[in-house]
């Protein structure tokens, strides 16, 4: 607020006393001075937010408990296993960013969103970060500052600007009814994010006066965090060291045709599926409705694609499955699926392909082998300077990288809400960001019956799409399409 005595003379004089009093307790919050007002603004805002909403002052303090912000972690985390590469091969063109989106009913009030990301931040301060450079690796600093919810106005998963102190490495941004967390890959993977954004959009409720209660995905923001959720769960891992070892580079492959654009994505498209029905179809071919999407895909990545070769797609996995670690930080390995162009000519044959090859290469024993690779990986260059290190996986995340696989198609999966968000929260979707080589990326998630598959187009090629929607609509698995405008002109 501007002038702070306007503020309480918004208030009777019993209510004063009760104002004054919470905000003497408040002034021992753990932040920086700047940080501090800003802070102390914020609950301002949301006091006169519920007042004009005929809320009792009372009952408005009861919803915004002061000792969540007296506690100061002041700590930092090594980079888990996985993302160790992240930091080291993003450059201009590429970095690795996602986004995790929830719908609501109504549209969103910045006052609230604020508060409810200051009090979520608390819960999970991993994501309270930035990042450092030490000798050998990155590592992540905590860091006890405001992070601001933003209003949309810029491209999915534009870059994060994490080359500054205090700037953290994930955004919350609203448009509409649509809340938001983009996240650079290094501190967590889609589920780590899921969680995150589920909590805020739960305690954003919650702090509107609605009844709420929790779940694996919406935790208590008013908790203090544990420290089994910020471990690294590779670390966890007991692998067979004579298990097989699965590469983690991989041959070049074809690609979809289309000129790539110059500003990526170009686009990002949304195709609303009927859970049910896609369910009843993947019963009566005897596939998940992973594999299924899976083929119809590769279907339409043949049409799509005018050379001869092999077409590859990646399939990120995640390892919780196979081992019982809630970590909210990245657990994801991923695999490739394999068919010959020349064998896409026929559904059942690709149906049974794509099947025998996710039962083979997505199992627990393929996916260690991928595992222990990665943790060798990591193990050998643990030794190597940073500044040694970095030009090094510029130069083969450039050469190799995403040249390997023809698409991504990372499946999030069906996400529970709890049952006090369900009657709020009406659709997700799931985005996927820069990619220096592939046309497309295919992410997909499903809350409240509905699978959401989102394609992220790096060019302005429609071939894929219109095919994907031909195949959809002829099984008449199609809800809704929805989607940005293209971010690129034809040329």
């Amino acid at each position: 607020m501007d002038n702070v005595s306007d503020f309480y003379n918004n208030f009777n004089k019993n209510d004063q006393k009760i104002i004054i009093n919470y905000f003497n307790n408040l002034k021992d919050i753990k932040y920086s001075k700047k940080d501090k007002i800003q802070v102390i603004n914020d609950f301002m805002k949301y006091i006169l937010f519920c007042y004009d909403m005929k809320m009792k002052v009372s009952n408005i303090l009861k919803l915004i408990p002061i000792e969540v912000f007296k506690k100061d972690e002041s700590k930092w985390y090594s980079l888990d296993t996985s993302s160790k590469i992240y930091p080291l091969s993003m450059n201009e063109e590429w970095m690795s960013v996602f986004r995790l989106s929830l719908y609501l009913n109504d549209d969103i009030n910045e006052i609230v969103l604020q508060m409810a990301l200051n009090y979520t931040i608390r819960r999970f301060p991993l994501f309270s970060t930035s990042i450092h450079k030490g000798f050998f690796w990155n590592y992540l600093d905590y860091q006890n500052i405001r992070i601001k919810v933003y209003k949309e106005d810029n491209i999915p998963c534009s870059r994060l600007n994490i080359s500054k102190v205090n700037k953290s490495a994930f955004r919350v941004i609203y448009y509409k009814n649509r809340i938001s967390c983009e996240y650079f890959h290094l501190i967590c993977d889609a589920h780590g994010g899921m969680i995150f954004l589920t909590s805020l959009v739960n305690e954003y409720l919650r702090l509107l006066g609605k009844k709420v209660n929790y779940n694996e995905y919406a935790w208590n923001t008013l908790l203090k965090s544990s420290n089994f959720e910020n471990e690294d769960a590779f670390l966890k891992t007991s692998i067979d060291k004579n298990i097989k070892k699965i590469s983690l580079i991989d041959k070049r492959t074809l690609q979809i045709d289309g000129r790539l654009s110059s500003i990526k994505p170009c686009q990002v498209i949304h195709f609303d599926i009927d859970l049910d029905k896609i369910h009843v179809i993947a019963h009566k071919k005897n596939v998940t409705i992973n594999q299924l999407i899976l083929s119809y895909l590769f279907m339409v990545i043949g049409i799509c694609t005018s050379k001869n070769g092999n077409i590859k797609i990646q399939v990120p996995v995640d390892m919780r499955k196979y081992y019982k670690i809630n970590t909210i930080r990245n657990f994801s390995l991923y695999n490739t699926i394999s068919i010959n162009k020349k064998n896409l000519n026929n559904i059942d044959n690709i149906l049974k392909e794509v099947r025998q090859q996710s039962n083979e290469k997505l199992s627990k024993e393929v996916m260690d082998g991928v595992m222990l690779n990665a943790k060798n990986l990591v193990h050998y260059l643990s030794f190597i300077p940073l500044f040694i290190k970095k030009p090094l996986a510029n130069f083969i995340f450039k050469y190799f990288s995403d040249k390997s696989s023809t698409i991504v198609v990372s499946n999030l999966g069906n996400i529970i809400l709890p049952n006090s968000m369900k009657s709020s929260v009406t659709s997700g979707d799931f985005v996927l960001g820069t990619n220096l080589s592939n046309r497309v990326l295919v992410s997909i998630i499903t809350i409240n019956k509905v699978l959401t598959l989102s394609i992220s187009k790096f060019t302005t090629n429609k071939s894929f799409e219109n095919n994907l929607y031909n195949l959809l609509k002829k099984e008449n698995l199609i809800i809704n399409i929805k989607g940005s405008e293209e971010y690129e002109y034809r040329k």
